[in-house]
C-alpha cells in the first residue's frame, strides 16, 4: 500500500481513514496509541494547510493593495511634478523653484545624431521574380533608408549606385528589378534630422545565365539559395 504522490493527496488520503481506524484500532491491527497519533498528526497537518491558503490569500490581497496604493500614490506624485515644472518654467528663477522642491530641473534634450549603419541584409526573390530586400537598424527618431542599387552587365561593368526608394520600414521588394545583367547589388543607409549613416555593405545578387525580361533566374547568395 502507498499514499498518494502529492502532499494535499496524502492529506486527503488520511482524513478519509484515520477516524476509522481510531475507532477500532484492534480490528485493523493497530494499536490506540498509532491510530490516535496519526488522527492527531493529520488534523494538525489540515490545520496548518488551512492557515497557509489563508496567509496566502492574505498576502496576495495586500499586494493588489500595494500596486492601488502606488498607482494612486504615483498619480498624485506626478501631478505636482508637473505643477512645480509648471511654475518653475513660469517664474523669474526656476532654478530656486526647482531646488526648493528638491526636483532636478529638467535637461534639454541631446540630439540623436546620426542613425547606425544598417546591417545584416538578406535578399530573397519571390514567384514573380522581384528581390524582396530586408535588413537591420534603429527606426528611432524617425529614422527612415535610402536603398541603393547598381547592375553589372554581362561585360562585367558596373553601373553607377542610384537610389531606388527610402522607406521607414526595414524592408523593401524591388519591383522593378532589371533582367539581362550580370548581378545586381543593393545597400542601406539610414537618415534622419541628426544626419545620416555610412552605407552598408553591398550585397550582390548574382543572376542565371537564361535571364529572360521580368525574370531573375534562380541563384545563390551568402552561400545559400537566393529563393
Amino acid at each position: 500500500m502507498r499514499l498518494p504522490s502529492s502532499k494535499i493527496g496524502k492529506l486527503e488520503y488520511l482524513e478519509r481513514r484515520v477516524d476509522g481506524w481510531d475507532a477500532d484500532p484492534a480490528a485493523v491491527g493497530l494499536v490506540p496509541a498509532q491510530s490516535a497519533a496519526a488522527v492527531a498528526s493529520t488534523e494538525a497537518a489540515r490545520d496548518a494547510y488551512d492557515a497557509m491558503l489563508a496567509a496566502r490569500r492574505h498576502a496576495e490581497a495586500m499586494h493588489d493593495a500595494w500596486l492601488g496604493a502606488m498607482k494612486t500614490a504615483e498619480g498624485d506624485g506626478r501631478s505636482c511634478l508637473r505643477s512645480i515644472d509648471a511654475f518653475a518654467k513660469n517664474s523669474a528663477q526656476p532654478d530656486v523653484i526647482y531646488a526648493a522642491a528638491s526636483v532636478e530641473p529638467p535637461r534639454d534634450k541631446a540630439p540623436l545624431g546620426k542613425p547606425p549603419t544598417p546591417t545584416n541584409i538578406t535578399l530573397s526573390l519571390d514567384t514573380q521574380g522581384r528581390v524582396n530586400l530586408a535588413w537591420g537598424g534603429t527606426r528611432h527618431g524617425g529614422t527612415v533608408f535610402a536603398v541603393q542599387r547598381r547592375v553589372a552587365g554581362v561585360d562585367g561593368k558596373q553601373s553607377a549606385w542610384e537610389t531606388i526608394a527610402t522607406v521607414p520600414e526595414r524592408r523593401l521588394v524591388d519591383k522593378a528589378t532589371p533582367s539581362g545583367v550580370l548581378n545586381i547589388s543593393y545597400r542601406v543607409r539610414g537618415e534622419r534630422v541628426g544626419g545620416v549613416s555610412s552605407y552598408s555593405s553591398p550585397v550582390v545578387l548574382p543572376l542565371g545565365a537564361g535571364a529572360v525580361p521580368g525574370r531573375i533566374a534562380p541563384a545563390w547568395v551568402g552561400g545559400r539559395a537566393a529563393g
